[in-house]
């Protein structure tokens, strides 16, 4: 039986076109205008989809809107989907994993920038961000769009204490590394970082405060993107983290 409170309207057809080929998400209908008709009955044949439990209809663009939003970018269509299962810290914690690396969030607030960050992140072949199960964005079709796909493709773990996560980690031979905002003295530049090790976590803070001090604390190595001039004391955080994994996946 369908969980309306655990159900939202996708709206991005990069974000719908994964959905319907991530085959553990649940699609309960989908609506679209007829010009697109064809282009979804293609996609759905080429792609030897299973649509026999999925509604599809086509409607017009005000009926599309009523669901998506006014606020929301019209391409046309839309889908119904329940949130996808989140991981629990285990999945990273066996032993057969040799080399590795992943992301932590601590505190993301804004849907944008955690869309942006899973689009960044599949960039760099990572499939696993660790995310705290409270003071954290519900999935939605804000972060699906923002993600383009990418939401289907990378293991969200949700945890309930960073701290003690981290803790884990550490016993079972990941090196945590922290992106730091402030021009702390115990920051290393970035650009000159040469990682070896095998298990490595970039722990990202949230928008307007950063890294919180407890969770600071327990970094094995604090990094710091050096910014040129002093016109702006720091980045965006979705921007931050795609420079951080550029230098750091060299």
């Amino acid at each position: 039986m369908k969980n309306t409170k655990n159900t939202y309207w996708m709206y991005s057809k990069y974000s719908i076109e994964a959905a319907l080929l991530n085959k553990n998400r649940i699609v309960y209908e989908l609506i679209l205008e007829k010009k697109l008709e064809n282009y979804i009955k293609s996609f759905i044949k080429e792609n030897n989809i299973k649509i026999e439990n999925i509604i599809i209809k086509v409607v017009d663009k005000q009926e599309i809107k009523k669901k998506i939003g006014k606020l929301a970018k019209y391409q046309g269509l839309a889908m119904l989907v329940e949130k996808l299962i989140l991981f629990d810290i285990s999945k990273i914690l066996k032993p057969n994993i040799e080399k590795s690396f992943i992301i932590i969030l601590d505190q993301l607030n804004d849907p944008n920038n955690l869309g942006a960050i899973l689009r960044t992140c599949l960039a760099f072949n990572i499939r696993n961000i660790i995310v705290l199960s409270r003071n954290m964005p519900e999935e939605n079709g804000l972060i699906a769009s923002a993600a383009s796909g990418s939401l289907e493709k990378i293991n969200i773990i949700s945890v309930k204490n960073l701290v003690q996560t981290i803790k884990k980690l550490k016993k079972h031979d990941w090196w945590i590394l922290g992106l730091e905002s402030k021009p702390l003295k115990n920051c290393r530049n970035i650009s000159n970082i040469n990682l070896s090790f095998k298990k490595n976590a970039l722990v990202i803070g949230s928008e307007n405060h950063g890294l919180r001090s407890l969770v600071r604390d327990s970094c094995d190595i604090l990094l710091r993107i050096e910014l040129m001039g002093n016109i702006i004391d720091s980045l965006n955080v979705s921007q931050a983290t795609a420079i951080a994994l550029y230098q750091l996946n060299k």
